[in-house]
């Protein structure tokens, strides 16, 4: 099931460009905000997110507004946890059947064993009952978030990797946008003969090397290494992957990350960036919501660029995929649910997170140029240019290969020999390979 449902998020995503033209049934005491019902449900929406995190305004507002003006007379309430608390809350929740109404979650293998475990309620008949809704978005986002022909969470935003950069310190280094692997590495060996640290990268989550290597593998192999890793063909210690890997570590002997990486946390390597400490940080488009924000030091010089490939002819294939909330099957209001999915994935609200926040919708939406921040448009170019996208591995295969692939990038950073890692992490396939 998970092989053959990647493949199909693969195959649709390659044709996509990015826009086109419960403490569950608990019921509180709670007022509208507009002297409506005296007493109405609480739905609660477990969400990731951070106290630095600028999006969770706008997600705020739109809750606020479907909570103010819903029929139901019900009343939106967002908590929020950090990526490694949240998927550590979540998996608890679930084991021990309280997950809240609605909870936002990845797709494929990671939101797979909720499905097959009872713990998600599908939303094929709201969808199939809804046409409106059901076309309103973006060709292939459904697909990865459906299983045995029913979709199960509905997509919120669609993002990529992209290394965002200091155009300032670009300039006072003379420095272009590399169109080669080989500039690209030129451009971070001028920066440290410099000074200047060339990238922020954070080495404590483990999937953040992660998606480095991945997208570097990507530029080795191309689309091929993913599609034949999914499907069986390729194998987990490819040469491709073992190469990437150390390239990686070249990057860290030669001084290209900030000091003290292997022991940083993303807040803090992300704030060498936004503080000007570093030129260059490698992420998924999501940040562009705080990398506009006004407490962020670049945010009038930030902009991104693709990180070319080693091999020209795989220049553009991304590492990325989509973001989505579900509803628990434990909800018992349902129904509420439904319509605040509906009123957050709505056209109204996409657009809001698109020109408020920068996070690219999966609505189908016209975007008016006029209303786009300077780095948001050049993402959206940046994901036009695409010609395919390979998801973080850890959505691709879940808590077996796609985690340990994670953990054996972050032991090539601590310093492990590159061909044990991935001949250890094939034999660990191998061997899970009829669970």
């Amino acid at each position: 099931m998970r092989r053959k449902i990647s493949c199909l998020f693969l195959t649709v995503l390659m044709m996509i460009t990015v826009l086109t033209g419960c403490q569950s049934g608990k019921s509180d005491e709670s007022t509208d905000s507009k002297g409506g019902m005296s007493e109405g449900e609480t739905l609660t929406v477990m969400c990731l997110g951070t106290a630095a995190d600028a999006y969770k305004e706008t997600y705020q507002e739109i809750a606020d507004e479907f909570s103010a003006n819903n029929e139901y007379g019900v009343t939106v309430k967002f908590e929020f946890y950090e990526n490694e608390q949240y998927k550590t809350k979540l998996a608890t929740l679930m084991a021990s059947n309280s997950v809240p109404d609605v909870f936002f979650t990845w797709e494929l293998s990671y939101l797979q064993p909720f499905v097959e475990g009872g713990k998600v309620y599908s939303l094929q008949e709201a969808i199939d009952a809804d046409e409106g809704w059901k076309n309103s978005f973006s060709d292939g986002v459904l697909e990865p978030l459906t299983f045995d022909g029913e979709v199960y969470a509905i997509p919120t935003q669609k993002s990529f990797c992209a290394m965002f950069y200091n155009k300032q310190i670009f300039e006072e280094n003379n420095l272009q946008i590399p169109t080669t692997y080989e500039e690209f590495l030129a451009v971070c060996e001028t920066l440290k003969g410099n000074g200047v640290p060339p990238m922020a990268l954070a080495a404590t989550d483990a999937w953040i090397p992660s998606q480095l290597i991945q997208q570097i593998s990507n530029g080795i192999a191309g689309i091929d290494l993913f599609n034949g890793i999914v499907e069986g063909r390729r194998q987990w210690n490819d040469p491709a992957h073992v190469e990437a890997a150390k390239e990686a570590q070249v990057m860290i002997e030669k001084g290209y990350f900030q000091d003290g990486m292997l022991g940083m946390s993303d807040e803090e390597a992300k704030s060498q960036f936004m503080n000007g400490k570093t030129a260059m940080y490698f992420m998924g488009t999501w940040e562009a919501s705080n990398l506009m924000a006004d407490d962020c030091a670049i945010k009038d010089v930030v902009s991104a660029f693709a990180l070319p490939a080693e091999n020209p002819e795989y220049n553009n294939i991304s590492v990325g995929g989509v973001s989505c909330f579900a509803i628990s099957e434990n909800c018992i209001n349902k129904e509420e649910a439904i319509a605040f999915l509906k009123y957050f994935s709505s056209v109204e609200s996409q657009e809001k997170i698109l020109y408020e926040q920068g996070r690219l919708p999966s609505a189908k939406i016209e975007t008016d140029e006029s209303k786009l921040s300077p780095l948001v448009s050049d993402l959206i170019k940046l994901s036009n240019e695409s010609t395919g996208l390979t998801t973080w591995w850890d959505r691709a295969f879940g808590a077996g290969e796609g985690v340990e692939f994670n953990n054996k990038c972050l032991a090539v950073f601590g310093g492990d020999d590159a061909q044990k890692v991935f001949d250890e992490l094939q034999t660990f396939a191998d061997d899970n390979a009829n669970r």
